[in-house]
């Protein structure tokens, strides 16, 4: 399974970041393979090339109100649909760790569908952290339910009908897919769009998670 860290590079704290996953995942025995984020400045030539529609308008700062995103988000999602592409014509699962990833333990064996391995936090995940969640309020109002959490260990399936961020996951080659032909149908975002309305009921987390975020050690996603 081929395991990559995006990073920007035209982001210095982004680059040593990432840097820092890759020497964490030594310590595992993991090969990670640096790769590089689309920058948003070429973001309308990479998504002509592609052939995808823009779903929002991509805009400076951190706003989204349903009709622009912020522009490094949208970047950042580009980046992810090309891992998809490549995870698919690889044949193979991939995965797709953010530049403030460090692993904390072993990942977990690829299988179909997507499987969160990172808590998206410096420190492991807990219902509370998820109970009052946006993707949790979702749930309640539109699914009639709210998480739905397994205390076992190991690979469960996710107490969120998303996975409420993409810092770190496993995906394979027929979500990919699946997340592709969403993708051209609705138009390219934000990466946070990985839902089991999308993939299917294939959505698993890993417990505990091998993968921790350090968020403050780069703030790309501001720019």
């Amino acid at each position: 399974m081929r395991i990559v860290c995006i990073h920007t590079p035209q982001i210095e704290a982004s680059t040593a970041a990432a840097k820092r996953c890759v020497e964490s995942g030594r310590k595992f025995g993991y090969d990670v393979e640096l790769v590089k984020s689309v920058w948003w400045g070429d973001m309308t030539e990479t998504h002509a090339a592609l052939g995808l529609n823009q779903r929002y308008k991509p805009v400076a700062g951190c706003k989204f109100d349903g009709k622009v995103c912020p522009r490094t988000r949208m970047a950042n999602g580009t980046t992810h649909y090309l891992l998809y592409l490549e995870c698919l014509g690889r044949g193979e699962p991939i995965c797709i760790l953010e530049h403030d990833a460090e692993f904390v333990g072993h990942l977990p064996e690829p299988r179909p569908g997507v499987i969160q391995v990172s808590s998206h936090a410096d420190s492991q995940l807990t219902r509370r952290d998820w109970d009052g969640c946006k993707r949790a309020q979702r749930m309640r109002k539109y699914e009639g339910h709210g998480i739905r959490w397994v205390d076992e260990d190991g690979v469960v399936k996710h107490p969120l009908s998303g996975t409420n961020g993409t810092s770190g996951y496993i995906i394979s080659p027929d979500a990919a897919l699946k997340m592709v032909e969403y993708i051209k149908d609705t138009g390219i975002a934000f990466a946070d769009r990985v839902r089991s309305e999308i993939i299917g009921d294939n959505l698993w987390l890993q417990k505990p998670q091998s993968i921790l975020c350090h968020h403050s050690r780069c703030k790309s996603h501001r720019h």
